[in-house]
């Protein structure tokens, strides 16, 4: 039946993969990766040096930038 719902509808739910305590929290969960996934077409995708710059210009110390399943993630820090 997801299959088949995932062919003609963009919600995504995950209720036999993951063990969530309330309805709530599937629909909580559901509105989040649904909206995630539809956003797909908005992201800009910057290198892994032009996002190090743009830390630098904002004053950020710190700076580790990984490249991950989800992409390029920057942790970083700025002084008060």
């Amino acid at each position: 039946m997801q299959k088949l719902l995932r062919r003609v509808s963009p919600v995504i739910f995950h209720y036999p993969e993951i063990k969530l305590q309330s309805r709530r929290d599937h629909y909580n969960w559901s509105l989040l990766d649904t909206h995630d996934s539809c956003t797909d077409y908005y992201k800009h995708l910057r290198s892994s040096s032009s996002l190090r710059k743009t830390m630098e210009k904002l004053g950020a110390i710190d700076i580790e930038i990984s490249e991950d399943g989800n992409g390029v993630e920057v942790f970083c820090r700025k002084e008060i």
